[in-house]
């Protein structure tokens, strides 16, 4: 590579002063833009910024500008028993150790240890592990924590929280983004 100052200067006319090649812009509608990458890597269509690539024709929202991430879909109609991310009677420390390995916003329902009857939300943030009982109310309905609306089902439930944050102290910052799927051999 020849250093700045061997080059001539001014520069020999049609040298550098070519014009930039014509790029083709796009601007994607917001269905084909969802549909076009998976929901962990997704832009938004509309946003302040543009980018400076597509030479301002397409704009979309950055990351750090608050771009609400989204759960995995999660059917609340199947009931509980044929979740993906319902794991039956497994222990406090078993759901840890599935989680260990797992991202921020991972999560699993499993049967509660102390009541059988009763079920647990257990995910992964990140300063650890939090396990959450879920209140059945008299009505039957179920809560999770003291703030959450009541919902007819837990898969219910964690549809909502797959794209509303957690009303859980220390969680408010979390929502339900990615299942801990159940392992068949």
């Amino acid at each position: 590579m020849r250093e700045l100052s061997e080059l001539p200067w001014p520069a020999p006319v049609g040298q550098l002063e070519e014009e930039p090649p014509v790029r083709e812009q796009v601007q994607f509608e917001g269905a084909e833009w969802d549909r076009s990458s998976p929901p962990t890597e997704r832009l938004r269509p509309l946003g302040p910024r543009s980018s400076p690539l597509a030479g301002g024709g397409m704009k979309f929202r950055m990351p750090q500008e608050g771009l609400a991430m989204v759960g995995e879909r999660v059917d609340p109609t199947l009931p509980l028993e044929k979740q993906v991310w319902y794991h039956g009677s497994l222990s406090r420390s078993e759901a840890e150790s599935l989680l260990t390995l797992c991202k921020e916003c991972s999560y699993l329902v499993r049967n509660s240890q102390t009541n059988r009857s009763d079920y647990s939300l257990s995910l992964r943030s990140c300063q650890g592990f939090m396990h959450m009982k879920f209140t059945q109310c008299k009505d039957g309905k179920y809560v999770l924590g003291q703030n959450s609306p009541p919902f007819d089902t837990i898969p219910e439930v964690i549809h909502f929280y797959t794209t509303h944050k957690l009303p859980i102290r220390g969680a408010e910052h979390l929502s339900l983004l990615f299942p801990v799927l159940v392992q068949t051999l």
